[in-house]
């Protein structure tokens, strides 16, 4: 699910990895085996070293989530799916709003805080780890750079990496070393899907969270198009009505049937309100609506996310948005694990809004519930305004 990240590579060992691997051998036929490991003068070999140097600067990025337990459930969710390849693969949380996850050539797993907080479930985040894992054991990416390397798309990732321009993001981007063909897409679908049924998983979530990634992009006007990435996918259409059909056929032969939102949820439960203001700083507020809308259907009475609701309301500020916004964060406030920042929302709408009693109430209760509070000298600020002569 690449679409884009931000940590930087070591560009001399870069170039000498992709261009040693212009010089020798076609990739091997099959699959991995579990523990395999290519020549290092084969093209394999050079296109995994060249990885094994991104790994580095990984390692040590400001943008990993390092939380023990966060990393051990991911890994252990990855180490299911993969069996006997578990011990070729690591596992890094990556700290970014945006909904990705990838498996490198040389078994580095790349994923975004973005993703575990849209996947509802585990069973869902299952579904797009072994999609993935797939990718690896298929060997997609070597099939592609061996493509690439014979084509224009070569000179252009050797021409961005001397330019100093070497994130992995761009490498991919321009270099499709993880841009699978569509074919390549529906197999790691297909592979994918298997694997997590195999381990249990509900087979219809898969479909399910790609309905839900559907229906926020859908919900983005500027989405004119797919991104580079997703335009090598299958159709949603398609792809949603291919899980669909494979999630009916199996649930006869299967008893397959964790969904695991409780393990997900705990699993998460100290870093939703950071990722979810990092979601918001994205902008793209109508996407936000939809995922945050989406959660709520299985978590009605969360004030957290009635809270964040409300925000994105807020800061989009369309068209009905403030009163939508109102009404989010009055559930929010009324909810048993009331957010103290929806007082300081509903009081912003009301200011807004040109309500300035319910501005001048919401804004004292936030003040007194957080006497200490970053803005308070702003919150001050806006009573004085709306006539409160002692803030």
């Amino acid at each position: 699910m690449m679409r884009d990240i931000r940590v930087r590579a070591g560009l001399p060992a870069l170039l000498v990895s992709l261009t040693l691997a212009t010089a020798h051998a076609a990739p091997a036929a099959g699959p991995l085996p579990p523990n395999y490991k290519p020549a290092l003068d084969t093209a394999e070999g050079g296109l995994w070293r060249s990885f094994d140097e991104f790994e580095k600067e990984v390692r040590v990025s400001p943008l990993l989530v390092k939380d023990e337990a966060l990393n051990a459930y991911v890994r252990k969710i990855v180490c299911d799916l993969a069996g006997p390849h578990c011990p070729s693969l690591r596992v890094y949380v990556v700290n970014d709003a945006t909904s990705n996850a990838l498996c490198a050539p040389n078994g580095m797993i790349l994923v975004w805080t973005g993703l575990l907080l849209r996947a509802q479930n585990e069973a869902e985040l299952a579904f797009v780890l072994g999609h993935e894992i797939s990718h690896y054991i298929k060997r997609h990416s070597l099939l592609n750079f061996e493509r690439t390397r014979r084509s224009a798309g070569f000179l252009t990732v050797l021409n961005v990496a001397t330019a100093g321009l070497a994130s992995i993001g761009t490498l991919i981007a321009v270099g499709a070393l993880a841009s699978y063909s569509r074919d390549q897409e529906r197999e790691a679908d297909t592979d994918g899907f298997e694997l997590a049924v195999a381990k249990g998983y509900d087979p219809r979530q898969g479909a399910l969270f790609w309905e839900n990634v559907s229906a926020e992009e859908d919900a983005n006007p500027k989405r004119a198009k797919p991104s580079t990435y997703m335009a090598s996918h299958p159709a949603t259409k398609e792809r949603l009505e291919t899980l669909n059909k494979r999630a009916a056929e199996i649930e006869s032969q299967t008893h397959a049937n964790v969904v695991g939102a409780d393990s997900h949820r705990a699993a998460i439960r100290a870093y939703r309100s950071t990722w979810m203001d990092a979601e918001l700083n994205r902008g793209e507020y109508g996407e936000s609506i939809v995922m945050i809308a989406q959660q709520l259907k299985a978590e009605a009475d969360s004030g957290e996310l009635h809270y964040f609701l409300g925000e994105a309301y807020r800061r989009r500020n369309g068209d009905g948005d403030l009163g939508n916004a109102t009404a989010s964060y009055q559930a929010a406030i009324v909810a048993a694990d009331t957010p103290i920042a929806a007082y300081r929302g509903l009081g912003l709408v009301a200011l807004k809004s040109g309500q300035k009693d319910a501005a001048r109430e919401a804004f004292a209760r936030y003040l007194s519930l957080a006497p200490e509070a970053n803005d308070r000298a702003m919150i001050q600020f806006y009573l004085v305004g709306v006539g409160e002569t002692q803030p």
